[in-house]
């Protein structure tokens, strides 16, 4: 319920009783109403006509609203999610902290974190010193991380986690990224013309960012481009090295991880696969060669035995990777 449209598709009104599933076995998502439950009472849901954040006008001409002011409505949500696990990893940089540097007029967004200093941090309520050598070196850390993540600590709308590996992969530079327009980013594995359309414009309204964050030397490594063949299939589509232990492997993680991999996140256990030589996926099917079933792995298992699909435990998955594997538990 993340659009007006989906609400208007599936007729939900306030009070309803609604048919919720798990979407790829994992996300609870509402269907439909149970419109023979309905008494009368229900109610339309109200759509906003101002920004709830910031009471400015809403941009209504993508099916997903948004603030006319983007990315200058919310500095702190940018900031906290760009630092986040799964993005460049900031330990010390929560939302607390977040709030601080924003309020303070120290970081309007995620390029202002890598000019920070130490005295501008001091001067921070609740923050000595050693909080702020902590910050400092974790945001020093940051300034080296992939491609990949920096990417996907920009916010870029229709990307994630998956995606930017994805298009990190494809390009293998930021400079070519931002040189790619609507046709070149739809070659990307699982980019349509209108998600390529709105990266495209998305990345020209970064460009001031991104200069920026290229004077702070972030984002700036070159990779390979690894190109997909036009008519691979799935499991074909390998977005890691070529010749790796995954080679051509689509691979499915569930369940909690133990040995070596219970301090990945799933993300990074994503990314360990795809320099592996392999794809990783969310959900069992047909073209899944590979599940990495962990403890609980629930239904996700039952199928992976169903398909007649190869399965290891996290112990036997680390044995197959382990020259990837990092010797300090960080990808």
């Amino acid at each position: 319920l993340h659009n007006p449209s989906d609400i208007t598709r599936r007729g939900l009104m306030i009070g309803d009783q609604v048919y919720v599933y798990r979407a790829g076995d994992v996300i609870p998502r509402v269907e439909a109403p149970l419109v023979d439950q309905r008494t009368g009472t229900e109610s339309p849901i109200p759509l906003p006509e101002a920004c709830p954040r910031c009471d400015d006008e809403i941009d209504a001409s993508e099916q997903r609203w948004r603030c006319v002011r983007g990315r200058n409505c919310q500095a702190v949500a940018s900031v906290i999610y760009a630092a986040g696990r799964d993005q460049l990893d900031i330990e010390g940089l929560g939302g607390t902290r977040a709030v601080q540097l924003v309020e303070a007029g120290l970081v309007k967004d995620v390029a202002d974190l890598f000019t920070l200093t130490r005295e501008q941090l001091l001067g921070l309520e609740r923050m000595g010193e050693t909080s702020a050598t902590n910050l400092l070196a974790a945001i020093e850390t940051a300034r080296g991380a992939a491609l990949s993540r920096v990417f996907c600590a920009l916010g870029v709308r229709g990307t994630g986690r998956t995606m930017s590996r994805r298009i990190a992969a494809h390009f293998g530079s930021m400079a070519a990224i931002r040189a790619a327009d609507a046709d070149t980013l739809a070659e990307v594995d699982g980019i349509g013309t209108e998600k390529a359309r709105v990266i495209a414009a998305e990345l020209l309204e970064l460009a001031p960012l991104l200069d920026r964050l290229q004077a702070q030397q972030v984002g700036t490594q070159v990779t390979e481009p690894q190109k997909r063949a036009s008519d691979a299939s799935d499991a074909n589509d390998g977005e890691g090295t070529e010749g790796g232990p995954l080679a051509g492997q689509a691979v499915v993680v569930t369940g909690s991880m133990t040995g070596p991999l219970a301090v990945l996140s799933r993300n990074e256990m994503n990314e360990l696969i795809e320099r592996a030589g392999g794809k990783a996926s969310s959900s069992v099917s047909k073209r899944t060669t590979l599940l990495v079933a962990g403890e609980k792995a629930g239904s996700k298992r039952a199928k992976a035995e169903e398909l007649g699909i190869r399965i290891l435990d996290p112990e036997e998955f680390a044995v197959l990777v382990a020259d990837l594997l990092p010797t300090d538990g960080a990808l």
